[in-house]
């Protein structure tokens, strides 16, 4: 599932992680210059899993171009996306990386997606002995815990009319490329019924 041939620039991947992971926070050149090495270019082919469940995860992907869904799969056979990662998010199981108990859910590509890897334990390190990484990998979990809270907020307090729209909001760039049923599984509705309030929105 992962691409050979033409691989990406890796600088320049470099330098777009670069810019996002500075803008979380604050990273100077000296730190960044030294975590360089530890970062390997991976491409993903469209429908590819990065990460399957029960997988024992041990590297974070960072995403430079493309598209992931996050999805548990249920005793029937049924899949639930748990979340969408686009440029910028990580793909990993940060429970996995935390317990060493195996992922609890499937990381699939939507697009041909290119990342940027790093292991943990390498990530680990630079915490430890840099300042700023130890800071930004704080706030990285601050963002996933932050996401985790909105989404389970979402469910309590919105509507499914509500949560679509908010959904369009938040993926604005990418939700015209992201299957329906994908969508509908998302926000915990049937493809009918998103049909039905794409309808309402006239969207259809």
């Amino acid at each position: 599932n992962i691409l050979g041939g033409n691989m990406p620039n890796i600088q320049n991947q470099l330098d777009l992680l670069y810019k996002i992971l500075n803008s979380l926070s604050p990273l100077s050149e000296e730190s960044w210059e030294v975590a360089k090495p530890f970062f390997s270019t991976q491409v993903f082919e469209k429908d590819a899993y990065v990460i399957r469940a029960d997988d024992s995860v041990d590297t974070l992907f960072f995403v430079t171009s493309g598209m992931a869904r996050y999805y548990y799969l249920t005793e029937n056979g049924k899949e639930f996306n748990k979340s969408f990662q686009t440029v910028g998010q990580v793909l990993t199981s940060v429970s996995s990386l935390a317990t060493n108990n195996p992922s609890p859910f499937f990381i699939q590509t939507l697009l041909e997606t290119e990342c940027l890897a790093i292991k943990y334990h390498d990530l680990q390190y630079l915490g430890k002995n840099y300042s700023d990484w130890n800071q930004l990998n704080f706030r990285m979990l601050e963002q996933v815990l932050i996401r985790k809270e909105s989404r389970e907020a979402d469910f309590l307090q919105l509507n499914a009319s509500q949560r679509y729209e908010k959904f369009l909001e938040e993926f604005s760039e990418v939700a015209n490329l992201i299957p329906n049923y994908h969508i509908a599984s998302y926000l915990g509705i049937t493809e009918v019924r998103l049909s039905r309030i794409r309808g309402t929105l006239k969207l259809t």
